[in-house]
């Protein structure tokens, strides 16, 4: 289920990353091998984080369901 930072997400898949320090999470939307994050800003898991994992399928972010997006 958890993966480490030597997989990349699949582009259109929701994911959880843990933080390498275990502080907590962030979730994204992976995409042509980037990540996007809660406010639709680039980001990469080699920020700062150990492990990530899908979300279950049908899941959308917030800004996804944003009518500004």
């Amino acid at each position: 289920m958890w993966n480490g930072l030597d997989k990349k997400p699949e582009s259109g898949r929701r994911i959880i990353a843990l933080f390498d320090d275990g502080s907590g999470a962030r979730l994204f939307l992976a995409h042509d091998g980037g990540l996007l994050d809660l406010d639709g800003d680039e980001a990469t898991l080699e920020e700062g984080y150990g492990l990530w994992a899908y979300l279950p399928d049908g899941m959308k972010l917030w800004f996804e369901q944003s009518p500004e997006r």
